[in-house]
């Protein structure tokens, strides 16, 4: 196949890779923003820009190295062996990249307080795992779980608890106080706010709010929404009665 392929001109072989690259690279993206970050947490969890960094370089790179070597003076023996060469260090860095990706998918949205908070598998220590309760012990692949993390209350806890924030470790990434959501509807409810106060300071989103109560078969006046936050963005998460359900996201900052 090398041989017929690339024994033309230099700009063939750059399509044909260029072209093969793109195939790949758009397979994985099916991967990531169909399964690992379904809109919209690839924004809010910045899976759109990890992936078009890391993929971007590795479509590029391939077919740029092809350029170099494919050169119609160049024994086809040696041609082969370098166009081998470069799609198995193509592959390798594809591999990589997504397995960067895939530790910096959303596994959980958990309701923290007074907030929701994306949780991504990076910051979850493994060993901590058994921590949690039984049903949350597996880390999820198809998208974000809704969890609640709860305060601990033996005074002991929360001494390491806070130790474990100043380090950066919020409560919704230690998995001991990992919840079913189910578990903690009504106090994510009286911690939400009315829809009209987010309408209120942000008089354009109301056609949006008015969008998601549709969809969500409610009036606009009925949803409450919530801060969400992950290390990427601040958005609004919007919740619905009666089980606290959350209907739909704005790109809106929800602390004011």
């Amino acid at each position: 196949m090398f041989e017929s392929v690339f024994a033309n001109r230099r700009p063939r072989a750059v399509a044909i890779h260029l072209a093969a690259s793109a195939l790949l690279a758009g397979l994985a993206s099916m991967l990531v923003f169909l399964v690992w970050y379904p809109r919209p947490f690839d924004a809010i969890a910045g899976g759109a820009t990890l992936f078009l960094m890391l993929v971007g370089v590795d479509v590029a790179l391939g077919p740029a190295l092809t350029a170099v070597v494919a050169s119609p003076a160049k024994p086809r023996p040696e041609l082969r062996r370098d166009l081998i060469v470069i799609v198995l260090f193509q592959l390798t860095a594809m591999a990589y990249g997504l397995y960067t990706v895939a530790l910096a998918r959303p596994v959980f949205v958990s309701f923290e307080v007074d907030r929701f908070r994306v949780v991504a598998a990076a910051d979850i220590e493994p060993g901590a795992l058994q921590d949690a309760p039984t049903t949350l012990r597996a880390l999820p692949w198809t998208g974000p779980q809704f969890i609640a993390a709860i305060k601990p209350v033996n005074p002991g806890e929360q001494m390491r608890s806070l130790e474990l924030g100043l380090a950066g470790l919020d409560l919704s990434m230690i998995p001991a106080n990992w919840r079913d959501y189910a578990s903690q509807t009504e106090a994510v409810w009286r911690a939400s706010k009315p829809a009209s106060a987010l309408r209120a300071r942000y008089p354009r989103s109301a056609p949006e709010v008015a969008a998601i109560a549709a969809r969500a078969g409610q009036q606009p006046e009925a949803l409450r929404w919530l801060p969400l936050m992950s290390r990427h963005a601040s958005w609004v998460a919007l919740v619905a009665a009666p089980d606290s359900r959350v209907v739909g996201y704005l790109p809106l900052d929800g602390f004011f």
